[in-house]
């Protein structure tokens, strides 16, 4: 959903834009959130790094996706990682105040962006449940459950499984042969059948 397209000339001047080139930092890890911004063209990469200095991929904000819609309402407003472009990227920002007055006279903006955080925190709960369960198997099960329609799983590659359930890609790998055999799942090609 592009939210920037639901707004009048006169409320996208509540706004300002920036351009950015491939790899430049547009908020660091640690900073304080003022504005969200909205990526009207290219992608920003939200990175941490780990204690063994390991950069690490937190999230990845799309074309007409928002950042820092938790954080500026937040009693804690800090970035937790640190903003990078991946590519040429258009940003448009927009501080709390402007915010509060367009979220106040736009009904179907406001509904829009509701939505939008909406849809982002379920995703963000459907994640915490799915860390919460301990064991390989359990994690498997709920992720193709919760993203298979008629019992089937669309699942790119067994490496993109992996990473959406934070397990090593081999110990992946090997519990899907292992339910396989035990005729809980059926692989052809990028689909599983639940069995």
């Amino acid at each position: 959903m592009n939210l920037f397209e639901l707004l009048t000339n006169e409320e996208k001047d509540l706004f300002y834009i920036r351009n950015y080139d491939s790899n430049q930092v547009v908020f660091d890890e640690g900073g304080i959130c003022k504005t969200i911004g909205i990526v009207l063209q290219g992608e920003l990469l939200i990175k941490t790094y780990t204690y063994n200095i390991k950069e690490e991929t937190i999230t990845i904000v799309k074309e007409n996706n928002l950042f820092g819609q938790f954080l500026i309402f937040s009693n804690y407003p800090f970035y937790l990682g640190i903003g990078i472009t991946s590519k040429k990227t258009k940003i448009a920002f927009i501080n709390k105040d402007n915010l509060i007055k367009l979220l106040s006279n736009n009904k179907i903006f406001l509904e829009s962006y509701m939505n939008v955080i909406c849809t982002e925190t379920i995703a963000i709960k459907q994640q915490a449940k799915l860390l919460a369960h301990k064991n390989i198997r359990d994690r498997i099960m709920y992720y193709l459950n919760n993203h298979a329609k008629d019992k089937v799983a669309y699942i790119p590659s067994v490496t993109h499984l992996a990473n959406a359930i934070s397990i090593p890609r081999p110990s992946v790998s090997r519990e899907l042969t292992n339910m396989e055999l035990e005729n809980l799942i059926k692989r052809v090609g990028k689909y599983i059948y639940i069995n």
